[in-house]
Parts: structure tokens; C-alpha cells; sequence
């Protein structure tokens, strides 16, 4: 197991690509904290983990409020006393184009996809320092690294979530904390479910898997501040 008795926190682990990894870390032998705004889906994620014979705690966060964060980091700390893996991302998004933009809708984007990764980070470093360091993976997109029309505030939060990884990086080398981030292209997730697209050329929320588990885990431990592309490419699946 590649990830045997870690500590795992997981935001957006309720559905899409947070449940893929939620449960693929705890095929790799991680401990897991859901967390995401749904109950039920926490509970059923949790649930499942539990069956597969590693320990779990749910918690319902909206990870764009500062005091949710801190309960969810709180709560984490009381029951396993440690947390060695935090993956970033629970995120939004909004397609319309600039002009019929509200600042409502593009301030709602950056608070959950940006601020969010900002807090979750915030309130998870000094407790990941004292238990000797550990991974932040930051799950951003192809959004972060190139331009797409209608994207304009989603582009926009995952650039500042790639710059924010660079930063954290640098920063977590004294501390031994490593800070990376995935950039997938387009996946089949709930925030894609209206758009009519081709399917069969897009990656799964398993497809996340692998990258996010070798960044979390021992493995990749000479590495920091890198931006792995996930994009499907080739013949029809």
C-alpha cells in the first residue's frame, strides 16, 4: 500500500473526482476525512471507506468559510491526532461570457476555488509541521495553464490556485511540506453534466487517481512546486 496509515483530508470528497480519490487513497491504505457540503454524500463516502476496512470521519464544510475549515482541521486533529495529506479540491464553476458576468458569480468562483485552497491550507500547515510534515495537492485544471472563452472566472481561480502552489512550496521546505497540483483537461464530472460533448475524450474522476496518490505519497518526496497535466489523448475509449 502506497499510502498505508496516512492521514488524508479530502475536500469535495463527496461526489466526482473528490469521491475517486477518497476512495482511491483508502485503497491505498490512507485513513480518510470527507469533507464536502452534502451530508448524505459524506456519510455514503464515508460509509464505504469504512467497508473497506479503513477509518473514516465525514464533515460537512463549505470550505469558503474561514470557521468551517477550522472545524474541519479541529475535528481531523481530535480523531487521528495527525494529518499528513491534504487534497484540495472541492471547486466551482460559472460559463458565461465577461460581460454578463455578475461580480457576484465571479467573486463566488474565486471564494470557493481560490480562498478555499487558501484556507484549507492556512489551517492545515502548522498541525501537518508538528507531525513532521507531509503533501498538499492542489487539484486545478488545464483552466490554470491556458485560456478558455466563457471561463473567465474559473480560468481565473485556477491560475491563482497554480501561482498559490508555487508560493506554498517554497515556503513548505523548511517545514518539509510539499505543495503540487494536478491540471486536468476536460472530465466527466456533475460541473460538465449540461455541456453536449463528446465524452468518449474525456477523463473520469478515477482517471485523477494515480497522479494525486504518487504526489501524496512517499514516492514523489524530492518533488515540490510542479504542475501535473492530465489530458486525454488518443483513439476513442
Amino acid at each position: 500500500m502506497r499510502l498505508k496509515d496516512k492521514v488524508a483530508i479530502i475536500t469535495g470528497g463527496g461526489r466526482g473526482i473528490g469521491k475517486a480519490l477518497a476512495l482511491g487513497f483508502a485503497y491505498q491504505g490512507a485513513h480518510i476525512v470527507v469533507a464536502a457540503r452534502t451530508e448524505s454524500e459524506v456519510i455514503l463516502v464515508s460509509d464505504k471507506i469504512r467497508e473497506m476496512g479503513r477509518e473514516s470521519l465525514g464533515v460537512v464544510c463549505d470550505i469558503s468559510d474561514e470557521n468551517q475549515v477550522k472545524s474541519l482541521v479541529d475535528a481531523t486533529i481530535k480523531k487521528f491526532n495527525r494529518v499528513d495529506v491534504l487534497i484540495n479540491n472541492a471547486g466551482i464553476g460559472s460559463m458565461r461570457p465577461v460581460y454578463a458576468t455578475s461580480l457576484e458569480s465571479f467573486e463566488k468562483v474565486l471564494k470557493v476555488n481560490l480562498t478555499g485552497t487558501f484556507l484549507c491550507t492556512k489551517h492545515v500547515w502548522q498541525p501537518m509541521k508538528n507531525s513532521g510534515g507531509g503533501s498538499i495537492v492542489n487539484v486545478s485544471s488545464l483552466g490554470g495553464l491556458v485560456g478558455y472563452p466563457l471561463l473567465a472566472a474559473y480560468c481565473a481561480s485556477k491560475w491563482g490556485q497554480i501561482g498559490f502552489t508555487k508560493a506554498c512550496a517554497e515556503e513548505g521546505k523548511k517545514d518539509n511540506i510539499r505543495v503540487n497540483a494536478i491540471a486536468p483537461g476536460k472530465a466527466d464530472t456533475a460541473i460538465r453534466s449540461k455541456i453536449k460533448e463528446d465524452k468518449s475524450r474525456m477523463l473520469t474522476p478515477e482517471d485523477q487517481v494515480d497522479a494525486c496518490v504518487f504526489l501524496a505519497s512517499d514516492e514523489s518526496r524530492y518533488i515540490t512546486g510542479q504542475v501535473i497535466s492530465l489530458e486525454w489523448f488518443g483513439e476513442e475509449k
